[in-house]
């Protein structure tokens, strides 16, 4: 039977890498009898390798819309592939209606063109969890949680509700069947050869070969220390655009390493974070007893590190920081200006040294 494998997050477990890996490999997953399809439909701020994301953007009822078009493509990929691949962080976050509606059109699509449905999702610790959001969004700018402060992000109860993992995926499981649903944890040393490649392909039933092109990863700088607090003030500011942001976010990168490094600490405190995690227990156990046997669901271990705090000692140096940073970024800058301009008054005087030198750099 053709299988549509749906890999639905959650966020800040590695999907990008899982996305691009596929894409990258489409050649070799062809070969195998897999395929990653890329759809024209294009999202504010969705990138296209989140393929998967016209099943909650569009309305699934609407016969002529781009999830009846979606689904009429992976059934004409059927005819040469027996598994297709979608995947998208935000079917985990969708709100209710959009994902129950959604999982109920996509079983009405399987008994109707006889495919079979395998769900591939990755957890991560609910505390790091919503501290990587939080960063993230802050991060990016233009997202919701750009301007709020930690202490409202961590106490909104949407978000809380979210990372109710065993609510959510006993549901799937009552839907599709708990063999249906692969459930991993985004926990490095738990992965299959320690490779979040490996795992993703072992979840597909294949295995990571010498086949694939793992490209060279770009570690993701995280805003630490007091970077995050710096850039989430600047996200409120009358008049921010993206060009203003990029300009900050690129200055604060530069120093947040040295920062968290100078002033190492976590949004939680060791205790904070254990008492946050208590209010997991059952739902975590839940997923504990439906897919590990039992077994702890995480790693309950915690740095013993302070948590952050606005007047801690080591924001004005932070911002002596900041102030260089932009400075410095002004006048690299400035000096590319100056180096154009020096190249176009070149090529005014002597034009046609200056086709020349065009024609030479395109080489």
């Amino acid at each position: 039977m053709n299988t549509l494998y749906i890999h639905i997050g959650t966020t800040k477990t590695g999907t990008t890498a899982i996305q691009s890996f596929c894409i990258d490999n489409q050649e070799v997953l062809n070969k195998k009898g897999y395929y990653y399809p890329l759809f024209p439909y294009r999202y504010t701020a969705v990138s296209e390798r989140r393929n998967a994301h016209f099943l909650i953007a569009e309305d699934y009822k609407n016969r002529a819309g781009a999830f009846r078009e979606g689904m009429d493509r992976i059934i004409e990929l059927f005819q040469t592939y027996s598994n297709v691949i979608l995947s998208d962080e935000g079917i985990w976050s969708a709100n209710y209606e959009q994902r129950m509606g959604m999982w109920k059109a996509l079983r009405a699509e399987s008994k109707e063109h006889n495919f079979q449905v395998k769900i591939i999702v990755y957890l991560r610790r609910q505390d790091t969890y919503l501290i990587s959001g939080w960063n993230q969004m802050v991060k990016s700018g233009f997202s919701q949680g750009a301007i709020t402060s930690w202490s409202d992000y961590s106490g909104d109860r949407t978000l809380i509700n979210k990372m109710n993992y065993g609510t959510r995926l006993k549901k799937l499981a009552k839907m599709w069947g708990r063999e249906n649903i692969k459930v991993r944890r985004f926990e490095p040393k738990r992965f299959i050869d320690g490779s979040i490649y490996a795992d993703f392909l072992k979840n597909i039933d294949l295995e990571l070969t010498d086949e694939y092109q793992i490209a060279q990863s770009v570690r993701n700088v995280r805003l630490a220390g007091n970077t995050h607090e710096i850039q989430r003030i600047l996200n409120g500011m009358t008049g921010m655009n993206r060009t203003y942001h990029g300009f900050f976010r690129r200055a604060l990168l530069t120093y947040a390493d040295k920062s968290g490094e100078e002033y190492p600490c976590e949004m939680f405190s060791k205790e904070e974070a254990q008492e946050f995690m208590e209010r997991y227990r059952e739902e975590n156990s839940m997923v504990s007893d439906l897919f590990f046997d039992g077994e702890e669901l995480f790693e309950m271990n915690w740095k013993d590190i302070p948590k952050w705090e606005k007047d801690n000692p080591h924001m004005q140096d932070d911002m002596i920081r900041f102030m260089g940073a932009c400075c410095m970024q002004l006048i690299d800058d400035n000096s590319k200006m100056k180096e154009e301009i020096k190249e176009l008054k070149a090529m005014v005087r002597h034009p046609f040294r200056g086709i020349g030198k065009r024609q030479s750099k395109n080489k």
